[in-house]
């Protein structure tokens, strides 16, 4: 109780920015703390000291095992006048956490392949439908981007972890898409597109960095570091920082800004020559610009990827730039302008034959379903007879129409799978474009949450949390099996303290393992005045 109490007097005597900093950087964001003593609780705790003790260096280590105070440790809400004795105590306790470094080759050419893996992701995620798993993309899309790029398809699984890290792919319902951010990347030049994906992940703590064992510099700096949370070590060779668990030299500059420039300075040289052959291939001899590359996959499907590529057009691939708001007339300066003198023939009449047809194959979202329209009843019996397409359950409901009870878009990207050009459209005919972006969620609470409980805390007024709060706070707590200290009204009025093990949230009542007394207690979910996790 007397750590609890000096821990309270200390958070008292911070002004308004170091409470912020301090709410910012707690796991909980002071989410329940109505005082200063709810949070010195909360701040006492193993599972807010843990982290903060593991990201120690190792002076600051030695001085907190020794119960000592510094200022670097009282910032940390570790030490008051000396060292608080549950975090002097924890940190004699913690031992070194396992990692095994990652056995990975990095380059300059792996930043490059990473680039050109993270492009052909994000037109995945545009053009076919990419269910959301827990592992990221199904092992069978990510086979498909893989053998393109001539990479292992776990690679292709992480980078698209590190896309999701850096905000560049997000969740639409049960399909990844392209977010706001992600399509803005792509239209960022090499070394700004590299230095927002290295932003995203350069968390290692501060150290002066050589070349040499990454591990072991870190190690050696922050004795109990958690090398398993640190991002730049999961993709550092990724991003032509690290190979082999060696610090590469853009590592060593020291700020991410330097690294960029070294690594855009060492990218393979850009050659923007197209060479657009009757097979309907489009080959290019060297590297070609991310704008250039975004154009192709726009109208043409990637088939081979590397220092020199392969794209092919197709119907369905000229379909699906119209769809985005591209013409005929523009693929067609884009392929004149990149060193074709003229056009093959052949590809000149796909072109044509594309445009013309564009939209006779469309797909319509109604309230009780979807419907594919077509006036060429030959299609949609052939569509309606389609083997891939049973799943669809299409069935005719009216001349030239099929109906599905399935979504839109779920039927659309089949249809486009299968290999039929179809069109989504609007209630009011308007091309509709198969990009959805999203914007990525941010983590952390807002400012002005952060600001309104450090006002909370200063005023020393207690508001009671409200129901969704209550609810977010039982489901956060019993998934990540964290005891929580609850205050319930009883039904005389006054409120009554429980300390629970969270068992189950369901039908308006929590069911938890009361501490104290050993049993298990059901209660109300709607007398439940606070929730606070200990």
């Amino acid at each position: 109780m007397s750590s609890i109490l000096e821990l309270a007097s200390q958070l008292r005597a911070k002004n308004v920015a170091e409470l912020s900093q301090t709410l910012e950087n707690s796991l909980g964001h002071g989410h329940g703390c109505d005082d200063y003593f709810d949070l010195s609780r909360v701040l006492l705790s193993r599972r807010e000291l843990e982290p903060k003790i593991r990201a120690l260096p190792a002076s600051e280590l030695e001085a907190l095992r020794n119960e000592k105070t510094t200022a670097h440790l009282r910032s940390q809400n570790l030490a008051t006048k000396t060292a608080l004795p549950e975090a002097a105590s924890l940190g004699r306790e913690l031992e070194i956490a396992k990692y095994k470094p990652a056995n990975r080759h990095g380059s300059y050419l792996t930043a490059y392949e990473s680039l050109i893996c993270i492009t052909e992701l994000l037109f995945a995620c545009e053009r076919h439908w990419l269910d959301v798993i827990r592992a990221g993309i199904r092992s069978q899309d990510a086979k498909e981007i893989a053998l393109k790029l001539k990479i292992a398809p776990k690679d292709v699984q992480r980078i698209f972890q590190l896309a999701l890290e850096a905000g560049l792919i997000g969740q639409n319902e049960s399909r990844w898409v392209a977010t706001t951010l992600g399509m803005e990347w792509l239209e960022l030049e090499r070394s700004q597109a590299w230095l927002m994906l290295a932003k995203s992940c350069w968390d290692l703590p501060a150290l002066k960095v050589h070349e040499g064992p990454l591990t072991e510099q870190i190690s050696t700096a922050y004795p109990l570091a958690n090398l398993a949370t640190i991002k730049l070590l999961e993709y550092g060779a990724d991003l032509g920082l690290t190979d082999f668990d060696n610090a590469l030299y853009p590592l060593t500059l020291g700020t991410v800004e330097k690294a960029a420039k070294d690594i855009a300075k060492n990218l393979p040289a850009i050659q923007d020559k197209l060479l657009v052959q009757a097979d309907l291939s489009i080959v290019s001899p060297g590297p070609i610009s991310t704008s250039l590359h975004r154009k192709l996959d726009t109208f043409a499907d990637s088939e081979d990827l590397g220092l020199a590529s392969r794209f092919r057009i197709s119907g369905l691939s000229i379909s699906h730039a119209m769809e985005t708001g591209m013409s005929i007339a523009e693929i067609t300066e884009v392929l004149l302008k990149s060193g074709s003198k003229g056009l093959p023939q052949p590809v000149e009449y796909v072109l044509q034959q594309t445009g013309d047809r564009f939209g006779q194959l469309r797909v319509l979202s109604r309230k009780e379903g979807t419907i594919v329209e077509a006036t060429d009843t030959i299609l949609l019996t052939q569509i309606s007879n389609e083997h891939s397409l049973r799943g669809l359950m299409l069935q005719p409901i009216a001349n030239g129409q099929l109906g599905s009870k399935l979504g839109v878009d779920l039927v659309y990207f089949n249809l486009r799978d299968a290999g039929y050009p179809a069109v989504m459209f609007d209630d009011r005919g308007n091309v509709q474009s198969p990009r959805v972006p999203v914007s990525a969620t941010p983590e952390i609470p807002r400012e002005d949450e952060i600001a309104s409980r450090v006002a909370s805390l200063i005023s020393g007024e207690k508001n009671q949390m409200g129901g969704d709060d209550v609810m977010r706070q039982l489901l956060f707590a019993q998934k990540n099996k964290i005891m929580v200290q609850i205050s319930v009204e009883m039904q005389d009025g006054d409120a009554k303290q429980f300390t629970l093990s969270v068992l189950g949230v369901a039908a308006g009542r929590l069911r938890g393992k009361d501490q104290l007394k050993d049993a298990e207690r059901t209660l109300p979910i709607s007398r439940i005045q606070s929730v606070l996790l200990v």
